[in-house]
């Protein structure tokens, strides 16, 4: 097989690199969807690129079916099922933008869906999460020691909204209302603050008066001045501005380490863990990203008898989504919903 590009093998495809297809795609990502998403997309699609290439594969016309399952073999030992779904079936969306650019055969997308591998319920949702009692030790804690500093205002907003990572980034100051204690959650591509769905994902959330009297407190004492690089006053600040996904994943990394408010469950000391290191603090095994806390709150509202319909709303979600992905109750909890219900109807 001829895997340059001065043959054409199929005379209505034209010829094209794994790289120049994929620059391409990623131009197209990226004026689709948010940044973070956008940025994991790049990451899987990727790998199959530097495959390719490393197999000699430099026209996308010569990619078969053979091909694919030689690249799930590939990677399957170093991915569970749910990370080969997910890198699977980002793979296959690219594969798609290539049929578009008549670049491979359309038949190809049909044939990826047999190497996609099936998950069961369980699989298919992550079961980190929080709960309420360990969300509010540590906002006691912050509230008794780091008071309306961005870590405190910036936590708590996260638990009170429910809001994705894209979302509490994209605050800014004149989006928070202290006198009609709200929050505006808008999409601003064209200044780098994408929401996740774009402006359906725009909304406005009422907040606890707790959440808002922090919020003041913050903006008054201990917000850097600082605007981006689009000149808005972001909510949330460093000392450069609006701060990245990281600085936000670090901050919930660094308050859920549970050495934070007092001793670590795994054995470590704290002045000599390296996991209070910059860039390591994600692989502490009590540590979460922004998205468990996520998950924890709605759990938390719905524990509490807040319909999904309103919870759907309040998080932008679709209550399909929220049954599926987010709504995580234990079999207590569980029961307790269900309680009152049946209890009522006698025998």
């Amino acid at each position: 097989m001829d895997s340059g590009l001065g043959v054409d093998q199929r005379g209505d495809l034209h010829p094209t690199t794994p790289r120049s297809a994929f620059e391409e795609w990623i131009e197209h990502v990226d004026s689709e969807t948010a940044g973070s998403t956008a940025a994991s997309y790049e990451r899987r699609v990727e790998n199959f690129i530097s495959w390719c290439e490393s197999e000699g594969i430099l026209n996308l016309n010569d990619v078969d079916g053979r091909n694919i399952k030689d690249y799930r073999d590939f990677r399957d030992p170093v991915l569970n099922r749910t990370s080969m779904k997910n890198e699977l079936r980002t793979v296959r969306q690219f594969l798609q933008y290539c049929v578009a650019l008549e670049a491979v055969e359309p038949a190809l997308v049909e044939k990826f869906a047999h190497h996609i591998p099936s998950l069961t319920k369980g699989e298919e949702s992550s079961d980190l999460t929080i709960d309420r009692d360990r969300i509010h030790a540590i906002l006691d804690y912050l509230d008794s020691y780091h008071y309306a500093t961005r870590n405190h205002a910036l936590f708590l907003t996260l638990w009170d909204t429910g809001c994705r990572l894209s979302g509490i980034r994209a605050l800014d100051v004149r989006d928070f209302d202290r006198e009609e204690q709200t929050v505006k959650f808008l999409s601003r591509p064209e200044s780098g603050t994408r929401l996740k769905n774009g402006q359906n994902g725009e909304r406005m959330n009422v907040l606890n008066e707790k959440t808002a009297e922090v919020l003041q407190d913050y903006i008054r004492e201990h917000r850097m001045d600082r605007s981006d690089d689009y000149g808005r006053e972001p909510l949330f600040t460093t000392k450069f501005g609006r701060p990245t996904s990281s600085t936000i994943r670090r901050t919930t990394y660094l308050l859920t380490q549970p050495c934070t408010r007092g001793g670590c469950p795994h054995g470590k000391e704290q002045a000599s863990c390296k996991y209070r290191e910059h860039g390591h603090e994600s692989k502490c095994p009590s540590s979460l990203s922004p998205h468990p806390i996520r998950t924890g709150r709605i759990t938390d509202l719905r524990n509490r008898g807040v319909r999904i319909a309103h919870v759907a709303g309040r998080v932008d979600a679709m209550p399909d989504t929220i049954r599926a992905y987010y709504d995580k109750p234990d079999l207590g909890e569980d029961l307790d919903r269900r309680r009152g219900a049946i209890a009522d109807t006698g025998l």
